[in-house]
């Protein structure tokens, strides 16, 4: 404790909470699917300050995910498996997000199934019909009133995109964060599960010049999904992550009444 002598318990108090703030700023990423490129995915958030990914590979429940901040479950080849339903669903009660990307009707109809079973299993308000809305390139705007006003959506002014299937069946919780060109179909949604949240996305093409940041705000967007306030509720702590802030609690209390030498 000779490192602690002479410092006012309010200063460690305030490093401590620094140190603190600056972890859990830091997000961690795992991509995990098949059919599409996961590396544009995997180097975008490697990319970002602060913040790291992972590929993952095999079946999700062979997967450790307790410190994973974002799961990408990106258009699956073969259907899940109960296991790996059952991985999502543990995840999420501890307060993991999962953005699921499928594709439009025409392209990946068998994925989207697969998706709509998961999103089924877990609860969420909010499917996939498998038609194509806004064929070809577009950009999406706020001004315009294709993206709307939510915590994930904050400084994304402009969207690109090139066509997508709408999401339907939006109820309970489940809100659209953009709309296609007719400003009713759905194109992104959200919905919070537990202590989780699950957005959907069914638009690859989102990712194709996600880092030219002077035509587009996918950047901006992507990297919400990791950090941005979701409104779920706080998961509650294990009994050994509430014994341990006891312990520290307890240790700081020692620190601040142990008279200096």
């Amino acid at each position: 404790m000779e490192m602690f002598k002479g410092m006012d318990f309010k200063v460690i108090s305030f490093s401590l909470l620094i140190i603190l703030s600056s972890s859990a700023s830091a997000g961690v990423v795992n991509v995990w699917g098949e059919r599409f490129n996961l590396g544009i995915i995997d180097n975008f958030y490697d990319g970002l300050s602060g913040h790291s990914s992972d590929i993952i590979t095999g079946n999700l429940d062979t997967n450790d995910l307790t410190n994973v901040d974002l799961l990408w479950a990106v258009q699956p080849a073969n259907d899940y498996t109960l296991a790996e339903l059952n991985a999502m669903s543990d995840y999420l009660g501890q307060g993991g997000r999962i953005a699921f990307m499928g594709e439009h009707g025409s392209y990946a109809p068998a994925e989207n199934n697969r998706i709509n079973t998961a999103l089924s299993f877990l609860g969420v308000e909010m499917g996939i019909v498998n038609n194509v809305f806004d064929g070809g390139w577009h950009t999406a705007t706020r001004s315009g009133g294709q993206i709307l006003d939510h915590d994930l959506t904050a400084g994304v002014d402009t969207y690109e995109y090139a066509a997508f299937a709408p999401l339907v069946n939006l109820t309970g919780n489940a809100e659209a964060l953009m709309l296609g060109l007719d400003l009713n179909s759905v194109m992104m949604g959200f919905d919070i599960v537990g202590s989780g949240s699950v957005f959907l996305i069914t638009d690859q093409n989102v990712w194709d010049r996600v880092g030219n940041v002077g035509n587009n705000d996918n950047a901006i967007m992507f990297e919400n999904l990791l950090t941005a306030d979701t409104g779920a509720p706080k998961p509650v702590p294990e009994p050994a992550s509430l014994a341990l802030l006891g312990f520290g609690l307890i240790g700081l209390s020692f620190i601040r009444r142990r008279k200096p030498l």
